[in-house]
């Protein structure tokens, strides 16, 4: 099984706690079984989101937006007022924020640069879900058209849905010891992204280090996790690592080998904690020859990926990721952008690194 086809093209969107979701969880399951494993089923509850489409009129011109998940709803009229910047996530460039402003003065909401891609894309806010204001991301481009006074109106809505469950799946090759390695990806997308890229190529990812380790002689166990609702703040992984802590298991992961965008994208990128781990990660890209291939970008395991949770927690992580690329989180991120050679290559990293800390462990 092909679980890039499988979930892209099979099931398309996935959004955490949608019923596509229950689909890709069993779809990931599957595959574990093809493998001669035996997948489980990691369960919680959260409270769903349905977006509905933005509408945006700027001076009476309507421009693309994306939604912000988790916005509460506004529908109006206002004025735009420039009200900060961030420091955008990948580059040297700064990301402006803007306020919808009423004929009161009173901020009514919001409209944010996206971060990555080159559209409006879906995505969240600062904020968590219970707090995020009404929200609306625009593309880089159209944030450097917005100025001070600009006539807006602007309608954004959604859902909370309740009662929803979500699953992350898991299973592992034995090993002589029960401290383990995992191997990691998020198998959930974004709002109408069939999220080829982001992430089924980490997810198929993770089955092929899988199928290259499950009939070697393993000296401690590796467990392979597909996390779910990782677009809504890291939920997925974050529930796994509160789990471990609060069952006392946190000490028995040695480390986590991380998959996140690796079948297409720009530049390699190297996300590790400690600096141990990321000196070793690079060597490992080195021996492999990737050096001379990508340009390398690194920095710490933390962030908007699922290696956060696990480093916070101190346990050594890396997530490995091709990134940027033009078509994140847009609908165009479906199954013909796959790179082979992307991907390839990063799985062998994976198993290299894989490899190493099952070995020698970073203490």
């Amino acid at each position: 099984m092909n679980l890039i086809d499988a979930l892209a093209a099979g099931i398309g969107p996935r959004t955490a706690g949608s019923d596509a979701a229950v689909r890709a969880a069993d779809t990931v399951a599957d595959a574990f079984r093809d493998l001669g494993l035996e997948p489980r089923f990691q369960e919680f509850e959260l409270v769903g989101y349905e977006a509905d489409e933005p509408e945006l009129e700027v001076e009476g011109e309507r421009w693309a937006a994306g939604p912000c998940m988790y916005a509460h709803a506004f529908d109006g009229h206002g004025t735009v007022r420039r009200i900060g910047e961030s420091k955008a996530p990948v580059g040297d460039d700064k990301l402006p924020s803007f306020a919808v402003v009423d004929a009161d003065g009173r901020e009514v909401a919001r409209l944010l640069t996206s971060p990555f891609s080159t559209g409006a894309i879906p995505f969240m806010s600062a904020h968590v879900h219970i707090t995020t204001p009404p929200t609306a991301f625009v593309s880089r481009a159209d944030a450097k058209r917005l100025q001070d006074g600009m006539r807006v109106r602007l309608k954004v809505g959604g859902r909370f849905v309740p009662g929803r469950r979500e699953r992350n799946v898991i299973a592992e090759l034995p090993g002589s010891s029960a401290e383990h390695v995992i191997v990691s990806a998020h198998y959930d997308s974004v709002w109408r992204g069939a999220g080829a890229i982001d992430n089924a190529s980490g997810v198929e990812g993770v089955r092929r280090v899988a199928d290259a380790l499950r009939v070697r002689d393993l000296p401690r166990t590796v467990q392979l996790v597909a996390f779910a609702a990782e677009e809504i703040k890291l939920t997925g992984s974050r529930w796994y690592v509160d789990e471990a802590k609060l069952r006392g298991e946190i000490a028995q992961i040695k480390g986590v080998v991380n998959l996140d965008c690796i079948a297409r994208g720009d530049k390699l990128n190297v996300l590790a904690s400690p600096d141990a781990l990321l000196g070793r990660a690079v060597e490992a890209a080195r021996a492999l020859g990737l050096l001379d291939q990508y340009e390398l970008e690194t920095g710490p395991a933390t962030g908007g990926v699922d290696s956060h949770w696990f480093a916070d927690a101190g346990v050594p992580a890396v997530t490995l990721l091709h990134f940027p690329y033009d078509e994140y989180h847009l609908p165009a991120d479906s199954s013909t952008l796959v790179d082979d050679r992307l991907m390839d290559d990063a799985v062998a990293l994976a198993v290299a690194l894989v490899e190493s800390q099952l070995a020698h462990p970073i203490i």
